[in-house]
């Protein structure tokens, strides 16, 4: 990996604001809080997809996978497709979003949108966005449909994953398994919120270290959590701010096979504990982040 320090050196071959692109460079926001002050952070319809579903998800949840369908369409210049659109259009998009796209999610309702579409007039297509969680009690997840959408019907007669989700018509969320108002959701806790980062195509985020540290002793700082945040071509991993080991982490990532062929370019910002990549196939990519360790994040 061609490593270089986030900064003017960056910015002259035109890298670092390309990465600009990916994600918010501003601070990450804190969730809304409700009134009270015992109370947990709730959803608002003007927050990002990651720091959204991070008001729903679980306390002990491990995985957070987001990815944000309007910006995948906007990908291919596709934003009008629904489900009442053409079939062929439908199959364009998903042809164009499997073959170029980071989805970390893996499509929730895909495996059942023909069902969805036939029986009840709405699909795939209609997914705003979407985020799955995983470990704690219970797997769950986050679906965020068009307004136009009404899943009832299809969440009472329990179509594939919609068995046992419930939808809230003010939201438009339709929710399974997720942190109730009165319980402690990631949003409340200030490691997960500081690496939620800002707009992106996908986002995954995780709770501690990735296994499989360095054999050989190196300096590195804990980490509570991390990111890995897609948009286009590019890649941004996020690990927290005001970091001393951002180089050796990222100079861990060419230990990994698999990586250097992925992920390129790479550029590091310590203040801001932020790496960035560009990344030779997005899908592949998303594929690494949510089934192998992810070497930049290792534990010490």
């Amino acid at each position: 990996m061609n490593v270089r320090r986030w900064g003017i050196g960056v910015l002259a071959g035109g890298l670092a604001l390309a990465l600009v692109g990916c994600g918010d460079d501003s601070e990450p926001k804190k969730p809304e809080a409700a009134a009270s002050e015992d109370s947990y952070p709730v959803y608002a319809a003007t927050m990002d997809p990651a720091e959204a579903a991070m008001t729903l998800v679980p306390a002990g949840a491990k995985t957070l996978a987001v990815t944000d369908y309007d910006e995948v369409k906007s990908l291919f210049g596709l934003d009008a497709v629904t489900s009442r659109s053409s079939a062929a259009e439908q199959q364009e998009l998903w042809r164009r979003a499997d073959k170029e796209a980071a989805q970390v999610s893996g499509g929730l309702l895909r495996g059942v949108d023909q069902r969805l579409r036939e029986a009840y007039k709405w699909g795939a297509a209609d997914v705003v966005w979407e985020a799955r969680f995983t470990g704690g009690e219970k797997d769950g997840f986050v679906i965020k449909v068009a307004d136009r959408v009404d899943p009832g019907r299809a969440i009472k007669d329990g179509v594939g994953p919609l068995k046992g989700a419930k939808f809230d018509p003010k939201t438009h969320l339709i929710t399974k398994n997720a942190a109730t108002p009165d319980t402690e959701n990631w949003a409340a806790q200030e490691a997960m919120v500081a690496v939620a980062g800002g707009p992106a195509t996908s986002t995954y985020i995780v709770k501690g270290c990735a296994e499989g540290g360095p054999k050989e002793k190196t300096r590195l700082a804990p980490v509570e959590a991390y990111s890995v945040e897609f948009g286009g071509g590019l890649a941004t991993v996020r690990l927290g701010e005001d970091r001393d080991d951002l180089f050796v982490r990222l100079k861990l990532g060419d230990q990994a096979a698999a990586y250097t062929k992925v992920f390129t370019n790479g550029v590091a910002d310590p203040s801001s504990g932020r790496i960035g990549f560009r990344v030779t196939s997005p899908v592949t990519a998303a594929t690494l982040v949510t089934s192998d360790p992810v070497p930049f994040a290792v534990c010490d």
